[in-house]
């Protein structure tokens, strides 16, 4: 099947630039995408090193979810919360989820993301859900229970999930809210208040991006 051949390729090069980027460790974090025509998912294998992945390792879901037949490995084990996006959201074509130090910083200081530029805008309602235990119907519950128009979630104690209409869409959102993070962190190590967008200005553009 020539689109998911390609679509492999995808997430080989967008694991490889996010673990290059510092957003994926060795082992943590992992991504989807959903095939095309209601065939099912790809999702990276659980316990892989990330920077090393090739196209063969990334394992078919069915419709279901479920691995198919002759699969080998194993699926993430935040399958489940991959899943439960996709099931909401029928337009998102793609979910990841990294462990951001930057982002995983922010959440961990509970902090709201401010209009400090045009690409911090996107993200002003990102909600975060306290910690729950990875793979657990806890945490597909609390992800489940805080989606909204924002491209993103921080996961407390955990790192950060994005999701779009494509793969890029996905890992340009989590690209970008990382550096979001780093500049409002950096702030506050420095004690000074950043100048904002004004709120107008800041609500014409948020419409602007998200559609």
């Amino acid at each position: 099947m020539a689109a998911e051949a390609e679509l492999r390729q995808q997430m080989v090069a967008t694991v490889r630039e996010l673990y290059e980027a510092g957003l994926i460790t060795p082992t943590g974090g992992n991504l989807s995408v959903r095939l095309p025509e209601g065939q099912g998912y790809l999702i990276t294998p659980s316990m892989l090193h990330k920077g090393s992945l090739c196209a063969e390792d990334m394992i078919r879901l069915g419709p279901d979810g479920k691995p198919s037949a002759g699969a080998k490995g194993r699926p993430s084990v935040e399958t489940p919360m991959h899943l439960k996006i996709y099931e909401i959201r029928p337009r998102c074509a793609a979910v990841i989820h990294t462990h951001a130090p930057w982002a995983t910083l922010f959440g961990l200081l509970e902090m709201e993301v401010e209009p400090i530029t045009v690409e911090a805008v996107r993200f002003l309602e990102t909600p975060l859900v306290p910690f729950q235990m990875p793979g657990s119907p806890e945490l597909v519950a609390a992800v489940e229970k805080v989606l909204s128009d924002s491209p993103a979630v921080l996961l407390q104690n955990h790192g950060l999930l994005t999701y779009g209409g494509s793969l890029r869409e996905a890992a340009n959102a989590a690209l970008a809210l990382e550096d979001v993070c780093q500049l409002l962190i950096r702030c506050r190590l420095l004690h000074r208040t950043p100048v904002l967008i004004p709120e107008q200005a800041a609500s014409l553009l948020r419409k602007f991006l998200l559609g």
